[in-house]
């Protein structure tokens, strides 16, 4: 079994391997001969599957075949561009008790514990009570079919998961101001999202004679006014409840009891929170919009005849995809726009967390961290949980890393980094998860 510095020597070779994102199949044949030599166990005992492009999965054969675990991540990372990295992004440098570089939060962490635990369990002969599956795309940050191709692999064999345990929420020690302990975010749905182009037209021209009203000024209008005024109604979900209660735990004075007694106070926080943070509480409450993209002429002095806007939603599960969109076109027409939707999904189902699979992760997590409370959790943004939950209906997005939102911050951007310690506290909730797991 390695000790702290040998996870950390072999959690840094993976980081080493810069697996970016559709950037080759030969990035990955090496990744794999690393995993290879670095969890002999598993390679020795488990069996892989060839299921298609880069895509790992592999099956630890348990007392039964019923109601396995499947736990997940993905072997891709965003690029690490720009001059704000102070190390070699994939140097695995370790300062000041943290190992740097990109993948160690997002979410090379996820798949180095998860095999590291296996891999123990394997060494000291223990044998789960139901089949264990390691499920590995490798495509998850461009939203590929790396994650489709193993839930169609297990689906054609069978294969009906009990628990599917993916990235996610985290033990966060500072989400929310003064918190008295830390909180272990379980990650129980995800928001639906859509990307809606916002279209208008006109006759063009040359940019010497403008005329009124062109399209990029009515976007502009349009955009302007989005940004100034609710769109979509901020509304308390049964997650958010739940969440917020947790939230109550930890925050002291008459916030935290307002938090607790949400039955209570819950129209006074929705009015009043995404007012203070629109980036959080109004995340949590509505469906939010944001302009991500835009196009107009070709050249500086061509007037458009036709210009556009991507707008982001991601969708409360208090709102329906269809009034959004029917919502959002009545306000193109007050400008002279249009919408055209160019893909939509729906906010996925919450988890139930009073069932049997979750409250043996709950467990496993007050096991490990004594100290923690547990929060419900609803992600803003996408996962490939969000796929496999259509073959099972306990689908957590939660990994047992303990970090500060300053390194929650620091995904997708320069300086990812996880704590030395946090490295083997989720190889022991893993295990221990694994064990309790009947």
């Amino acid at each position: 079994m390695k000790n702290q510095n040998g996870y950390v020597d072999s959690f840094a070779k993976l980081i080493q391997c810069p697996t970016v994102t559709e950037s080759g199949k030969e990035f990955f044949d090496k990744f794999h001969k690393v995993l290879d030599e670095e969890f002999p166990h598993v390679t020795a005992t488990c069996e892989k599957f060839e299921t298609g492009r880069s895509v790992l999965l592999y099956k630890w054969k348990g007392k039964s075949a019923d109601k396995p675990i499947v736990l997940m991540a993905h072997q891709d990372v965003v690029p690490a561009t720009g001059d704000d990295w102070t190390v070699e992004p994939y140097s695995a440098v370790v300062k000041d008790g943290k190992v740097y570089g990109r993948g160690t939060i997002d979410c090379k962490n996820v798949l180095f514990t998860t095999l590291q635990a296996v891999d123990e369990l394997i060494a000291e002969g223990f044998v789960p009570e139901h089949d264990v599956y390691l499920s590995y795309s490798d495509c998850e940050e461009t939203g590929g079919p790396g994650c489709e191709i193993n839930r169609d692999w297990l689906t054609s064999h069978g294969v009906k998961p009990g628990i599917v345990l993916d990235e996610g929420g985290a033990i966060l020690t500072d989400l929310l101001p003064n918190m008295k302990k830390p909180l272990a975010t379980l990650g129980v749905m995800e928001k639906g999202h859509a990307n809606v182009k916002v279209i208008a037209r006109g006759k063009g021209g040359h940019s010497s004679q403008p005329g009124f009203d062109t399209p990029i000024v009515r976007l502009a209008r349009f955009v302007n006014y989005c940004d100034r005024h609710t769109v979509f109604k901020p509304k308390m979900s049964p997650v958010a409840k739940e969440m917020i209660k947790a939230y109550g735990e930890v925050t002291p004075g008459f916030q935290g009891f307002m938090y607790k007694n949400v039955n209570v106070f819950g129209s006074h926080l929705v009015r009043t929170m995404p007012k203070k943070s629109p980036e959080f509480w109004g995340a949590i409450f509505a469906t939010t919009i944001a302009f991500t993209m835009a196009e107009g002429s070709s050249a500086t002095n061509i007037i458009p005849n036709c210009a556009w806007v991507n707008a982001n939603l991601r969708f409360s599960p208090n709102d329906n995809p269809e009034e959004c969109f029917a919502k959002l076109e009545k306000i193109a027409k007050k400008f002279g726009c249009e919408i055209e939707v160019s893909s939509s999904h729906a906010a996925t189902p919450a988890v139930d967390f009073f069932g049997e699979e979750y409250n043996c992760l709950v467990k496993a997590i007050k096991t490990c961290f004594p100290d923690v409370v547990i929060a419900p959790y609803m992600l803003f943004g996408g996962t490939d949980c969000r796929t496999m939950q259509e073959i099972c209906d306990t689908a957590i997005r939660f990994m047992p890393t303990v970090m500060t939102t300053e390194q929650d911050g620091r995904m997708h951007a320069a300086d990812e980094n996880i704590d030395v310690d946090a490295i083997g506290k989720m190889i022991e909730c893993y295990k221990v998860f694994i064990k309790l797991y009947k």
